[in-house]
């Protein structure tokens, strides 16, 4: 595959990194910070700049079939990274002819009924409050879009190992459910690029 990757030097970022190139992926990358890339990049096609500049993001997602949406915002405060961010890379897909899109979001952004107490009444309303609202931002632009795109809900992300063995669900994370590591985030991502069931769905992950 030729891939896309926005966020590539955050957590579930440099797993989609590491998973690509294990697959023999023609990996591209946009990078505001070169200094946070990986020592071991190999054939890596790097891009200077950030989501917020058109050329920058066209170039990323030129020549390539799928894209990987792993972007992250500084803090907590408010932001527009996800929705400013997803704008210009559905945008640049539109123009260079690119169509799947897998991008993270995260559990919570819609009240969801299997989490937990505690996270519901308080974690999401209050702590999360902004990055999820422009998560919302996010998610509404991807679902508007003509493009072949699958969303992915996290529950709380750890820095546990790559294992394979977690739980997908439509929309609201499993029951019980409550953590899945970056890694296997990351592993879902890639090996659902070709599942026809995942296609404008929302997938939930926990273990």
């Amino acid at each position: 595959m030729r891939v896309a990757i926005f966020g590539g030097t955050g957590g579930v970022g440099r797993w989609l990194t590491a998973i690509s190139r294990e697959n023999e992926d023609h990996v591209k990358m946009l990078v505001r910070d070169r200094s946070k890339l990986p020592r071991d990049l190999g054939a890596i096609g790097v891009v200077n700049g950030d989501v917020f500049d058109r050329e920058a993001v066209d170039t990323t997602v030129g020549g390539c079939d799928v894209v990987f949406c792993a972007l992250g915002a500084d803090g907590l405060g408010p932001t527009n990274v996800y929705s400013g961010g997803i704008a210009n890379i559905v945008a640049a897909m539109r123009r260079t002819g690119a169509t799947r899109l897998l991008a993270i979001t995260s559990a919570g952004v819609e009240d969801d009924p299997n989490m937990n107490v505690f996270a519901r009444r308080v974690i999401v309303p209050f702590v999360l409050k902004n990055p999820l609202a422009d998560m919302r931002r996010m998610e509404r632009t991807i679902v508007e879009s003509d493009l072949v795109w699958t969303i992915v809900r996290p529950g709380k992300l750890t820095d546990g190992p790559r294992t394979g063995l977690y739980r997908a669900n439509d929309r609201f994370v499993p029951e019980k459910g409550r953590e899945i590591s970056r890694a296997d985030v990351a592993d879902f991502m890639h090996r659902v690029v070709a599942d026809e069931r995942t296609i404008r769905k929302i997938a939930a992950l926990t273990y």
